[in-house]
């Protein structure tokens, strides 16, 4: 008989998305169509620039001369190059730090593999799904210190009680749309270099930062580089969530131990993605390239700039109802408080499914710590985002 990994029968029986999806499915009877600000994904098609780059890539593929088969499992120079240039020429990463990846998701699950079994994590409560799972499916469920995210703290990550290992950090965070300033990031810094902890930072959301005290990236802080370990994505910043395409830098004066010799995590992450991972496709990766461009990135801009439009209008028209809700300003997310007529967040989520035929996640989705809140995507456009808050202007307001 075949043994099995015992800790996925620790997980929850069905995942959030999946549930919703089964929810939508059931209801058939509705009156206008349904407007989805539930999954954080792009609603804008990807750039001309983008376009025209990831196409010639792809013919040129089909020549002699350009053909293509495997590619580096760091990634090419040529965009790693790229990304140091533009991201972190001022913060002194070099591209030989850069790792080029399918996706945030899979580096933060992945990363995983560099830590013993006896490790100990800090994660965020609530927090986006996949830290937490992923660690289950590891083993790792009896060694979890969550982070409480709550109302009272302005959903600001207070210090672990104790020395753990690593740390998930997410700025601006998913789902609760609030970021860490550079104090707050600062003191983060400061605690892991005294504790000798890593910290995971998810910095997906880096393109919507507008506030002057908010870094774009954890290497703005004094003593990150020994300490941090950073992921960012073109998911949202460049539209690639049908591309897949991410990239974590992991630099060279980063270091763990094991039996007391101390390791490179630098290396470490290279051995891996030579094992495990056979590159990302020349197309992507060239696609990847040019949105550096100047014009690819004046077209970005445009989209994000649309997405924060949308965001600004939901948030407004939450206010105009003295809603109370978090994030929505260097984040596409907001997390509403449900009305207090309602006792869950999935109580709220069916009535505004079935009055106002809208899609947000509840809470709850993200930990037990979610509960009582709805996280609305502004992945859309300024016309979806008045259409919505149309809605919800005639059916909430009955029941406050």
């Amino acid at each position: 008989m075949s043994k099995i990994n015992p800790y996925f029968q620790q997980l929850d029986q069905s995942y959030i998305f999946s549930l919703i999806e089964e929810k939508v499915e059931q209801a058939n009877h509705m009156k206008m169509p349904i407007i989805n600000l539930g999954i954080g994904d792009v609603s804008l098609p990807l750039s001309p620039k983008i376009v025209e780059a990831l196409c010639e890539a792809t013919c040129e593929m089909g020549t002699k001369k350009g053909m293509r088969g495997y590619g580096p499992s760091q990634g090419y120079p040529f965009l790693r190059e790229a990304i140091q240039k533009n991201e972190y020429a001022d913060f002194k990463i070099d591209s030989s730090e850069i790792f080029i990846s399918d996706g945030i998701n899979s580096d933060a699950v992945n990363i995983q593999d560099l830590f013993e079994k006896d490790a100990s994590i800090a994660i965020e409560e609530p927090t986006y799904p996949a830290y937490l799972q992923s660690c289950i499916i590891g083993g790792w469920k009896k060694k979890i210190h969550f982070l409480s995210l709550t109302e009272e703290n302005q959903f600001q990550p207070t210090f672990p009680e104790q020395k753990v290992d690593w740390i998930y950090l997410c700025s601006p965070n998913n789902p609760t749309g609030v970021a860490l300033n550079r104090k707050q990031l600062s003191s983060w810094v400061g605690w892991a270099r005294k504790n000798g902890s890593i910290i995971l930072y998810d910095n997906a959301y880096a393109a919507f930062i507008t506030s002057s005290d908010v870094p774009k990236t954890i290497y703005e802080i004094e003593g990150a580089k020994e300490v941090a370990i950073e992921m960012r994505s073109f998911s949202k910043s460049a539209g690639f969530t049908g591309l897949r395409c991410s990239y974590m830098v992991i630099p060279k004066t980063l270091f763990g131990y094991c039996n007391r010799e101390k390791i490179s995590l630098h290396s470490l992450w290279q051995k891996r993605q030579a094992i495990k991972f056979n590159g990302l496709a020349y197309p992507i990766q060239k696609a990847a390239e040019a949105t550096f461009s100047k014009e690819a990135k004046v077209e970005l801009q445009k989209q994000i700039a649309t997405y924060q439009k949308a965001t600004s209008i939901l948030r407004e028209g939450l206010t105009k109802i003295d809603q109370t809700f978090f994030g929505g300003i260097d984040s596409p997310y907001i997390f509403w408080k449900i009305p207090p007529s309602f006792h869950s967040s999935w109580e709220f989520f069916d009535w505004i499914l079935e009055e106002c035929q809208i899609i947000a996640v509840p809470g709850i989705g993200f930990g037990k710590l979610g509960e009582g809140f709805l996280r609305l995507s502004g992945f859309t456009t300024p016309e979806i985002a008045v259409e919505v808050i149309k809605r919800v202007l005639k059916s909430v307001v009955e029941i406050l």
